[in-house]
């Protein structure tokens, strides 16, 4: 038989036989519309160049992809009965196709592109590892034929990763059945901004035609080349496209991951675990009940308020004040050791005045334990107007890392107002990226620690902070030991009566003026009394935790 030195073009029935073991062709085979290419058992068919196939190659034998240079294999939708990829430059498909019987690596890569590849339901594969695999660098995916319950492991990887993806399916009935998946390179475009400890690849998962069937995913990963932060962090999960779940099992030892698939379409991920909360209160020291809105006066004061523009006497600091003294005494952090910060735009005028940002607010997460109900974690986040708490980008939920989701109770904590908390087991956030919404301004007196009036304020339609805690402790009081009227004057104004701080980010600043003063028009001294005190100078209002 005589070789073309350019391509191997078949126009009738061609049969490479056993005695034949194999056929070379040094540039292109090009198996044209019409045509039978038969490979028989045992027989090899070797191409150092590109393959076009408009039609089947038939048989048993085998066509073994090796050139020198990256080589071009484009089945056009039909079959080959085994496909042998000996190329250290890889072969890219041009075209999608499918694999009846064995699919061998020995040297380099099999790119998709944008093409399928489907593997019959009695094909398999051999010799897949690192640096050989079939690459998903595009949008084709790799698919396996199922007529019955089984696993199906997939040799996919990007890059020099090679990163298999595996189906365990167990019963259910199967009808033009496959499973399939790709490797797909980068952080999920759906995780968290916040997320800091996750796999650089997830993996696109696809089946169809199985019915009632328990289907399980694996994923491996490359340790530590494919992980960004900790991995020790991170927890399988599967996004369906809107929302997060916890996956089964994440082993940081075999680098798996593992994660049931509930729905047809899918990813298999790792990440941190996260909730997300956005929770709603008023502080009654800023809260005008004419608009019924707080004053961001912290913010500015500016007469003519531009969109887009900053403030011209903004007061509020672009870093968390809970970290540094005095409030770092009376507010612990606990398991939240990355200081927030803010971008100065986050407080500039906007479009819209209800959600200019009044102050910064302390978070805690709890436990649902009715006895020992502790601290989970802590997030100082921003609070605006219309009382909406959200994160220091100052639009987002607040956002709670390596959180499970479930039960909790939640502590909403202020530098001058007593905290307000939410009785255990009465909050529920998930792991999603809709966010937990928890209205504490009408939520109900049976959720909340302590009493209405004495705990927290209610005007009749809302709840609130009780303002007037210069001193940063667990009562607002007038008179007494250790009264936040006497703070005033000798803490922060050094027993000058007359004293008058202007412009001032101050814990003494309880009325949300900008000033501190203790007595004249307007003093906070005068405020403490007549508002959270309601004029009785013996009263003490006192923080209720649940613990």
């Amino acid at each position: 038989m005589k070789l073309l030195s350019q391509r191997l073009i078949m126009k009738q029935l061609l049969t490479v036989g056993v005695a034949l073991l194999s056929l070379s062709a040094q540039a292109q085979l090009v198996v044209q519309n019409g045509a039978t290419f038969f490979i028989d058992a045992g027989a090899t068919v070797t191409v150092q160049g590109d393959v076009t196939a408009s039609a089947n190659i038939s048989g048993s034998g085998k066509l073994l992809m090796k050139g020198t240079s990256l080589q071009s294999l484009n089945l056009n939708g039909f079959s080959v009965p085994n496909l042998e990829i000996d190329n250290a430059a890889n072969v890219v498909m041009a075209g999608a196709g499918r694999v009846d019987g064995i699919l061998t690596f020995t040297t380099g890569k099999l790119q998709l592109g944008n093409f399928n590849l489907t593997m019959a339901n009695a094909g398999s594969f051999a010799g897949a590892g690192t640096g050989r695999f079939v690459e998903t660098n595009g949008t084709g995916e790799l698919r396996k034929e199922m007529t019955a319950a089984g696993t199906v492991s997939l040799p996919v990887g990007l890059g020099s990763d090679f990163t298999p993806l595996q189906f365990q399916v167990t019963g259910g009935s199967y009808s033009s059945a496959f499973v399939g998946g790709r490797a797909v390179s980068g952080g999920h475009p759906a995780k968290h901004p916040r997320t800091s400890d996750f796999l650089n690849h997830y993996w696109s998962l696809n089946r169809s035609g199985i019915t009632g069937a328990t289907v399980t995913t694996v994923g491996t990963y490359v340790d530590p080349s494919d992980v960004t932060g900790t991995e020790a962090d991170m927890r399988a999960m599967t996004y369906d496209g809107s929302n997060w779940a916890l996956g089964s099992s994440q082993d940081n030892t075999g680098n798996t991951v593992t994660a049931p698939m509930s729905g047809n379409t899918g990813d298999l991920y790792a990440m941190n675990r996260f909730v997300l909360v956005s929770p709603k209160v008023f502080l009654q020291g800023a809260f005008n009940s004419g608009t019924g809105l707080m004053s961001d006066a912290l913010r500015s004061t500016d007469v003519t308020q531009t969109p887009g523009n900053a403030s011209s006497n903004n007061l509020i600091p672009t870093s968390d004040p809970y970290r540094t003294a005095p409030l770092s005494t009376n507010f612990t952090h606990v398991n939240n050791l990355v200081a927030e910060s803010i971008n100065s735009s986050v407080l500039n005028h906007l479009a819209n005045p209800n959600d200019h940002i009044v102050d910064w607010v302390f978070l805690e997460l709890r436990n649902n334990s009715t006895s020992g109900n502790t601290v989970l974690q802590t997030r100082s986040a921003l609070i605006q107007r219309d009382g909406d708490i959200v994160d220091i980008d100052g639009v987002s939920p607040v956002y709670f890392k390596n959180v499970d989701a479930g039960n909790f109770s939640v502590g909403i904590r202020h530098r001058n107002h007593i905290g307000i908390y939410t009785n255990p087991a009465s909050f529920t956030p998930t792991l999603s990226l809709a966010s937990s919404t928890l209205n504490l301004t009408t939520i109900s007196s049976a959720s909340l620690m302590g009493a209405a009036n004495s705990s927290y304020f209610n005007d009749g339609s809302r709840n609130m902070l009780f303002a007037g805690n210069s001193s940063q402790n667990t009562r607002v009081s007038y008179s007494g030991s250790g009264n936040d009227a006497s703070y005033i004057l000798s803490s922060i104004l050094s027993s000058n009566a007359s004293g008058n701080l202007n412009n001032i980010y101050s814990v003494g600043d309880v009325n949300f003026n900008r000033r501190v003063t203790y007595s004249g028009s307007g003093n906070d001294a005068s405020y403490i009394l007549s508002t959270p005190l309601a004029s009785a100078p013996s009263t003490i209002r006192t923080e209720v935790k649940p613990n």
